[in-house]
């Protein structure tokens, strides 16, 4: 196996960093704005702040694998000399030229690489004469959450090219696969190797899934013992994320449908394996609706919960009010210059008063408690 080194620059580390984080939030609201609206078809459109294109070879075979970072088109057939398959990773859509170079040199249909470089783009398979063309968000996570990066595959009987818009992905488990001398991975071809690319995109999601699905039953617990403005909010976020997520990946169901049909691209021993593909965007789908649902009730429970503990409170201080609503009229009567008020001239009146106004509170409490208005119900 040949690989060459690269070297990593601290200042360009941070700034690709930087760059990172714009274009997740760029991506966060990409389906808003097309980036070729009004263009002709086939016109590449690069964002300003797209980075600056780097693309990665790993070329394999049975019996050896090549991988190298390359500068250019021209350094690709040093890398892939004989072997069967080869697969080229473009990170960074910041490039017309290079993207309408790599179109030229591996067939791209001007449709397919202007798709690859529009972020908006859905779930989706295309065909063309010299190739296929698959679309799929691949998921991520940071400090605000879920958010979905676009990953364009075109694939030929020898060469996968995927493009991505920012660094980093979840398919270094693919890569070490493809490293793995006893993988099933390097005694298949190209078709298998789309497959196995979709299947990684499609797996990562699962985590993000169970993560959503846990905070959501967790809240469930806390919202019975005491909401707060603050769960509200996690509602809302949890919520928002399964949309989200759904709205990701019901394309995704659709496209590993059309994948199937393909007979003539994908071969007799990857065809079942794009079945279990299917099986698990149904898997994901299903805890998503599960947990929306779950979400769903869960606001309600929330709001009938502070429904409950505002009619708790204004239940306590009615009581209140109408345990001194008599000692209010009995203080107020005492208060009245009047001479003929019964006790009023004797010598122990004034603590009788009292007696009297704590007999009829505690005979209002009594009464309360008897009828049962004094019990939290609240509370299971």
């Amino acid at each position: 196996m040949t690989r060459l080194p690269s070297i990593e620059l601290p200042g360009v580390v941070s700034h690709a960093l930087r760059r990172t984080a714009l274009t997740a939030k760029l991506a966060r609201r990409r389906l808003r704005k097309p980036a070729n609206l009004h263009t002709a078809p086939g016109t590449i459109v690069v964002h300003p702040d797209a980075l600056p294109p780097e693309m990665s070879v790993i070329a394999f075979g049975p019996d050896r694998v090549a991988e190298a970072r390359i500068g250019s088109l021209a350094e690709l057939d040093a890398v892939t000399g004989d072997l069967p398959v080869a697969w080229i990773n473009v990170d960074g859509l910041g490039d017309a030229n290079l993207l309408k170079a790599i179109a030229e040199r591996f067939g791209i249909h001007p449709l397919a690489i202007e798709d690859a470089s529009d972020l908006s783009q859905r779930a989706k398979v295309d065909t063309y004469p010299d190739g296929t063309f698959i679309v799929l968000p691949m998921p991520h996570e940071d400090a605000k959450g879920f958010w979905t990066e676009q990953i364009a595959l075109w694939m030929t009987p020898r060469y996968v090219i995927s493009f991505q818009s920012v660094p980093g992905d979840c398919l270094d488990a693919l890569r070490a696969r493809i490293r793995n001398p006893a993988g099933r991975l390097r005694s298949h071809g190209a078709d298998y190797l789309a497959y196995a690319i979709a299947d990684a995109v499609i797996d990562a999601y699962f985590p993000i899934v169970d993560r959503i699905g846990g905070m959501v039953e967790d809240l469930e617990d806390e919202v019975f013992r005491r909401p707060t403005g603050k769960q509200l909010s996690q509602i809302r976020l949890a919520r928002s994320e399964l949309i989200r997520m759904r709205r990701a990946l019901l394309p995704i169901r659709d496209t590993a449908s059309n994948l199937l049909a393909l007979d003539r691209v994908f071969s007799a021993d990857t065809r079942p394996y794009l079945r279990d593909l299917s099986d698990h965007v149904a898997r994901a789908l299903d805890q998503i609706e599960t947990d929306r649902y779950m979400a769903n009730d869960l606001l309600e429970i929330y709001m009938t919960s502070v429904n409950m503990k505002l009619g708790e409170t204004s239940k306590v201080l009615t009581i209140i009010a109408t345990i001194f609503m008599p000692l209010s009229f009995l203080t107020g009567l005492w208060g009245m210059n009047f001479e003929i008020l019964p006790m009023s001239d004797r010598e122990h009146g004034f603590w009788i008063a009292l007696g009297l106004m704590a007999a009829t509170s505690l005979g209002f409490l009594v009464y309360f408690w008897r009828k049962g208005w004094l019990k939290d119900t609240t509370k299971a």
